[in-house]
């Protein structure tokens, strides 16, 4: 009895799974769930007649305004929220619906995509699944006035399309800047490195060594 069991516990034994086996597992799922909440909201959108994705940008921004107005005051989350309407007013009356719609949407799942399955990088099932969306968002409702909304469902779903168009060209802006900024300020870090580092050879070279120490002393001090 004893050799059986023993037996049967080596054959019980679990399979062990290597870490580029799990990781295509976990990514499989992850694509599974994207494009599953995927197709459920599209198919909400065509029963209810009301794009839901369009909400989510909303959402952004209200996190945006709270974390501006949280470490940097009130006074820039007003300009924060001023240039947003502002953008947003200028979509809504001089941007047609259909390509407003198209390209509310495919911002919205395009940024989905984004920050829940490409969190480790661009890959091909990545720039696959961004192509299909762009596809479907560009071909098929493109075609249909309003993006397959009609009557109350086209008014209020075009403020908050004209929302998801606006809303990322201001933030587009704001990384521009911060980009620029950083850029600039590197160099002028990069500047008075080097200016340091002449004056630190010219006194090196003009004083003798036991004074420098002293200096050197001194400033560590």
């Amino acid at each position: 009895m004893k050799r059986r069991n023993a037996e049967t516990g080596k054959m019980r034994r679990p399979i062990k799974r290597t870490k580029i086996t799990e990781g295509m597992y976990g990514n499989s799922m992850l694509y599974l769930k994207f494009v599953m909440l995927w197709a459920a909201v599209v198919l909400a959108d065509y029963m209810l007649e009301f794009r839901f994705e369009f909400l989510w940008p909303f959402w952004m921004m209200l996190r945006s305004v709270y974390d501006s107005f949280k470490y940097q005051g009130l006074a820039f989350s007003v300009f924060f929220i001023c240039i947003a309407l502002t953008s947003d007013i200028i979509c809504f009356f001089f941007m047609p619906s259909p390509w407003m719609f198209m390209a509310a949407s495919m911002y919205v799942w395009i940024q989905c995509i984004w920050y829940t399955v490409a969190d480790k990088g661009i890959c091909g099932p990545t720039v696959v699944l961004c192509c299909l969306i762009a596809y479907i968002e560009g071909v098929l409702r493109a075609t249909e006035r309003g993006g397959g909304l009609a009557g109350g469902g086209l008014e209020l779903c075009r403020p908050l399309a004209a929302h998801c168009v606006g809303y990322p060209v201001v933030t587009l802006g704001f990384g521009v800047k911060s980009f620029v900024g950083r850029r600039l300020r590197l160099r002028r870090q990069r500047r008075v490195r080097a200016e340091n580092d002449f004056y630190y050879r010219l006194m090196r070279d003009a004083l003798p060594e036991s004074a420098l120490e002293e200096v050197i002393d001194a400033c560590m001090v």
